[in-house]
């Protein structure tokens, strides 16, 4: 199934004053629910009952005296040739989404249980390891599906059921095998990521507060279903396009989120930047998002500074900053998009979306102050002759669907490798990486100041994100429109080759400032903003063609 993305115009959520992160959107992507190590499962033989990630269950019955379990359980296994019963929690990827660790497996007709009714988009999907190679080869207990001629009508389905107060509102369904097909040619068993959107509507979340899924499929015996009922998911409540619509960010002066409400990760856009917080030590790893720019103070407790800050623009041009930043905290990190099918093009560097993506690298104040002077766990850089030749990183790494490294550019957040000591420096600028058309973005910091147990220096960074925020019309979209006077003091004509359905007032922050939802027959629109404050702002008109999004200047 591909997953078309669509368009993309505001980039931020709303933060209060303390840092507190309020999620348009999270995902439950369980890389964020901790499993012993590698290789492994949890199918609930602590009889936890169950795991729950930011009000979501997945319930968990465990049988002590069989060694057997029903509902959910989580796994990072990555074993795609075992056939059998033993094999049973691994996901026939080989791993999760966008090559993530951790994802759930489900057995047995099962349910999902929210805290409270929230909208939701979907999740992906696809078949465990064991049910795969059951319908391909067959076994003692279920058939080889199309039969050895390869012409039986054979089918796995699921049905996902959404209830609100225990009310159907929704449902949907995917097959994870169908050889229903005139030509067998085009059979298939599902052997990648899919996304399912839960009501059928990639553009419109749905409010339920439960999920039940069942099982159908053609091998049937006396005692029900032959084929076993598992089921792989990853990235509950992920988005399968980026026609989103955040609202703009509020985020006072020094002050930052860092993850400590456990949601695992936060939005930009249609980009999830995920996140690690571990609440027993209060310490965290990932992404945070901040608004400090001390340059003065140094050590930990000013890990959330960034030693410049950001661009309000790019000099003749359109691209066009958030005014905070990311910072970085760990030696390796990665920035994800909604996952794409090989041979799909990936988001960055603009194939599909309208708009495009550029990220600036600077230091952030910890490291580059322990850097510059040292301190009890790193030393000074240079040393103190100024001769050591010593450096410091980021190795940023595009990624491609079948996590192949496809480019790599690398940034030296400091470099005293040079004859001269007056060319060693400190990185205290903006520098964009070069990033190529991928699915995946990955950040790899490396150091000459290494020890017993690794990197010496703070594996610290904090990156700014632009977009060209004029450039957003739909790839899908047939219409095209004129706005005119451009720039204009009261009045704004709209002109469509398409009838005009309604229309939309933006702000550069992605407010929706005024909304003309009422009934327009005309292929013209007129619009007084003599109320708006001079300014850049966006008309997004919806019309019989799709949307198109125009920029103008209310002087």
């Amino acid at each position: 199934m591909k997953r078309k993305i669509t368009q993309i115009f505001s980039l931020f959520l709303f933060l209060t004053s303390y840092g507190q992160f309020t999620h348009t959107r999270v995902y439950s992507t369980f890389d964020n629910i901790p499993l012993t190590k590698s290789d492994t499962f949890d199918n609930g033989a602590e009889l936890n009952g169950g795991f729950v990630h930011y009000g979501r269950n997945w319930t968990n019955s465990y049988n002590p005296d069989w060694g057997s379990w029903s509902g959910w359980a989580l796994s990072n296994m990555t074993d795609t040739l075992t056939p059998g019963y033993t094999n049973q929690y691994s996901a026939i990827p080989g791993h999760g989404v966008s090559y993530t660790d951790n994802y759930m497996v489900s057995y047995g007709n099962t349910y999902i249980k929210l805290d409270s009714a929230i909208a939701v988009s979907g999740a992906y999907f696809t078949n465990s390891t064991y049910v795969y190679l059951d319908m391909k080869n067959g076994s003692s207990f279920t058939k080889k599906f199309g039969g050895d001629d390869g012409n039986d009508p054979d089918y796995f389905l699921v049905k996902f059921y959404s209830y609100l107060a225990e009310n159907l509102v929704d449902s949907c369904e995917l097959y994870l095998a169908d050889f229903r097909f005139d030509e067998n040619s085009e059979d298939y068993i599902l052997d990648d990521w899919t996304y399912i959107d839960f009501n059928n509507d990639t553009e419109t979340d749905i409010k339920i507060d439960s999920i039940a899924i069942k099982y159908e499929s053609s091998d049937t015996g006396q005692f029900g279903i032959n084929t076993p009922v598992y089921l792989c998911m990853d990235d509950f409540n992920a988005i399968s396009s980026a026609e989103v619509m955040p609202e703009n960010i509020v985020f006072d002066e020094d002050t930052f989120y860092n993850g400590s409400d456990g949601a695992g990760g936060f939005m930009i856009s249609h980009l999830f930047f995920p996140n690690s917080f571990n609440p027993s030590w209060g310490s965290w790893s990932g992404w945070s998002v901040s608004s400090m720019y001390d340059t003065v103070t140094a050590g930990y407790t000013n890990q959330y500074s960034s030693v410049r800050s950001p661009m309000s623009s790019i000099p003749e041009s359109d691209w066009q900053f958030e005014m905070i930043h990311l910072v970085s905290n760990g030696q390796t990190n990665s920035i994800r998009s909604p996952y794409f099918n090989d041979g799909d093009e990936g988001i960055f560097g603009l194939v599909r979306l309208p708009a495009p993506v550029r990220f600036y690298i600077t230091n952030a104040t910890y490291a580059a102050l322990d850097m510059m002077v040292g301190s009890s766990f790193s030393k000074k850089f240079g040393g103190d002759s100024g001769d050591d030749p010593d450096y410091f990183r980021l190795l940023v790494k595009s990624i491609s669907s079948t996590n192949q490294v496809i480019h790599t550019d690398t940034i030296y957040l400091a470099d005293f490798r040079f004859e001269d000591n007056s060319q060693d420096y400190i990185l205290k600028d903006w520098q964009m990486a070069d990033i190529v058309p991928c699915d995946r973005v990955d950040f790899q910091l490396q150091s000459s100041d290494v020890g017993q147990f690794g990197m010496n220096t703070p594996a610290y960074f904090c990156l700014s994100m632009a977009q060209d925020l004029t450039n957003l019309v739909s790839e899908q979209s047939l219409a095209s429109i004129s706005v005119y006077p451009n720039p204009t003091n009261n009045i704004l004509n709209i002109q469509s080759d398409a009838s005009i359905e309604h229309v939309e007032m933006i702000t550069m922050d992605g407010r929706v400032l005024a909304n003309f939802d009422q009934e327009i027959v005309s292929n013209n629109y007129t619009v007084d903003i003599s109320s708006f404050v001079p300014g850049i702002y966006f008309a997004r008109v919806y019309t019989s063609n799709g949307k198109v999004v125009s920029k103008f200047i209310k002087q």
